[in-house]
């Protein structure tokens, strides 16, 4: 029981530190259109019909929040009077891509399939909008958004100056401690309990393309699930790169990336059971259904599905079932994973902004803050300066929400970074993870082989972003150093450090043997061994002490190597290099190959 408590308060942690910048987002973005924008702008904003809801989308890929951060805004649009259904094609729109998580998804292996995604998702949110507008919600829908955008219009606008700015703080301070925690806290408990049911490593062999049940089986992992847009992405191009249902993979973005309990549970409290419940099923079902549409004609032929995968091992319980209470003293560490210095800025506001709101919801509470924000000076007659420009609060607000769009543009240029910079964060990295390989620190290992992973990303769409092209072999150069990161990080994760460092880097004998065996040289292959392990047995008859003789990996496995080189038997000796850990090419190798190919103009 100790790991399964340890498991929950872990992946809770996890979550929460993802879940923090895009719900600072949402809240910000809700007190804008509140207290800058107003009811009246924010219904013109989003329009109603057709035309609302693709609105509804296009303003969800733009804003980067996520299954949570979308609960504020669409809170706000519901409160100011917009139509159900282009509140619901924002729901379920926003968290699914935004320019940073969409921009990684090009540097996936199939970026068509991306598109293809996104594509879908346009039709989808839009079909689900309709669906609630003219059969689930047709007959009272009209005249509940206008009800509620009348006692929307008749609450006051703040005034002019710095109390504009200062009513946006405090809305987005008690959106954060309101109603809406709950939901917050039932989204990131739905993914913590999940971790509680699902034990340790056995989503591992799930999601194979084989298995028909795939799409379903992630859409009982992917409703109750929360998965930030880049987080999810990234798992996204790890089912690629193992080669996973892709039927399973569209249903981790739509659902997955778009939904959580949390997002259901705000649904059913706002919209009404009796509705949204059947609702959300037949949007659920059609997703399914195009994820099977999906499998056959997205999946590539020529990509060999792997038997396993970690893709998954967030939503499981993070410790073995046989850990006890190791479990407790490696919870930190999990945490730590997870809490980098990226992280760390939004986790520190998200935390300070809501001690700050309990504080202004127990000492202000019949609201005298929002009265004295919204309150207008009387006028005294005289001329204001020509540099005290009044500018409208609809003006100022759609400013903000550009303003957040440009973030998150200049977001995507900052995240990936110039080509120079990404080499230089790659020579550092490599560095530290060499040292975390070779020496078996796990923790350290698998944290900067996924920094690892990730600046080649960022190497590939910075390139894209600055030069609007990239070369076949850039794509190539990247998969390939990828694919060997992963199989070190499988290695560890396996519990196989000896074999991971083989698959980070092979010595110069190791590497010469394997190409020998490769190209069918034996008498090369012959050489290397029976040298390298003359030299070990020459220094430990030397060597009284053999703990200071020079490890030769050949003597150990002379046993599965040596008889297949010396008959000159290749799939013996294929399948004993298999065993070793030398048929891959290293993190070395391709690590020199990337670098290659982005230097090469």
């Amino acid at each position: 029981m100790t790991e399964i408590a340890v498991g929950f308060a872990v992946r809770f942690c996890q979550f929460g530190i993802e879940a923090a910048l895009t719900l600072l987002v949402g809240v910000f973005t809700a007190g804008v259109l509140r207290r800058m924008v107003g009811p009246a702008g924010t219904r013109k904003l989003f329009g109603s019909g057709a035309m609302g809801l693709v609105r509804g989308w296009l303003a969800g890929m733009l804003l980067p929040v996520c299954a949570l951060g979308v609960i504020p805004v669409a809170r706000e649009m519901r409160r100011a009077g917009v139509p159900g259904g282009t509140v619901l094609a924002f729901v379920l729109a926003a968290p699914l891509l935004n320019p940073i998580s969409f921009l990684y998804g090009l540097t996936l292996a199939q970026p068509a399939v991306i598109l293809s995604f996104a594509a879908a998702s346009l039709a989808l949110s839009t079909l689900a909008g309709l669906l609630w507008d003219r059969v689930f919600a047709r007959a009272t829908d009209a005249a509940e958004s206008a009800a509620r955008a009348s006692v929307a219009d008749a609450e006051p606008l703040p005034g002019y100056g710095p109390r504009r700015l200062l009513a946006v703080f405090a809305s987005a301070l008690r959106d954060l401690t309101g109603r809406d925690l709950v939901y917050y806290l039932i989204g990131l408990a739905g993914s913590a309990v999940l971790a509680t049911v699902i034990p340790f490593g056995t989503l591992q062999g799930a999601m194979q393309p084989t298995q028909w049940y795939a799409p379903l089986h992630m859409t009982l992992v992917g409703v109750p699930v929360f998965s930030s847009p880049l987080s999810g992405m990234m798992k996204i191009g790890l089912m690629f790169g193992h080669g996973n249902s892709v039927g399973a993979a569209f249903v981790l973005f739509t659902l997955g990336i778009g939904t959580c309990l949390g997002t259901v549970a705000w649904l059913v409290a706002d919209f009404g059971r009796r509705r949204v419940l059947p609702w959300f099923a037949v949007y659920v079902a059609v997703v399914v259904g195009l994820a099977y549409l999906a499998q056959p004609l997205l999946t590539d032929p020529a990509r060999k599905a792997e038997d396993h995968t970690h893709a998954f091992d967030d939503y499981c319980c993070p410790f073995p079932a046989d850990m006890g209470g190791d479990s407790v003293a490696g919870a930190w560490g999990k945490v730590a994973e997870k809490f980098g210095p990226l992280e760390r800025p939004p986790v520190y506001a998200l935390g300070g902004m809501i001690a700050l709101g309990v504080l202004l919801r127990r000492r202000d509470r019949d609201g005298r803050v929002e009265r004295w924000l919204t309150a207008r000076d009387a006028d005294t007659g005289r001329a204001r300066p020509k540099w005290d420009v009044v500018v409208p609060g609809p003006v100022l607000g759609g400013l903000a929400i550009l303003g957040l769009v440009g973030f998150s543009v200049i977001g995507a240029f900052v995240y990936y970074p110039e080509k120079e910079q990404c080499l230089k964060d790659l020579v550092v990295y490599r560095t530290e993870a060499a040292v975390a390989v070779n020496t078996g620190h796990k923790a350290d290992a698998m944290r900067t082989l996924e920094e690892l992973d990730l600046i080649s990303r960022k190497l590939e769409v910075g390139v894209f972003l600055r030069t609007f092209r990239k070369s076949a072999e850039q794509s190539e150069a990247g998969e390939r150093y990828r694919e060997a990161l992963e199989a070190v990080r499988d290695a560890f994760k396996d519990g196989h450090p000896e074999l991971a460092k083989k698959l980070f880097q092979l010595r110069p004998d190791e590497r010469r043997v394997r190409d020998a065996v490769r190209t069918g040289d034996w008498a090369t292959a012959r050489a290397v061994v029976d040298a390298a392990d003359a030299e070990r047995r020459q220094r430990a008859a030397e060597d009284a002490n053999p703990r200071k003789a020079p490890p030769r990996l050949f003597s150990a496995e002379l046993g599965v190597l040596w008889p297949a080189i010396q008959a000159g038997n290749a799939d013996a000796a294929t399948a004993a290099l298999a065993e070793l850990g030398f048929t891959a090419d290293t993190v070395a190798e391709t690590y020199d190959a990337l670098r290659a190919a982005f230097n090469r103009e």
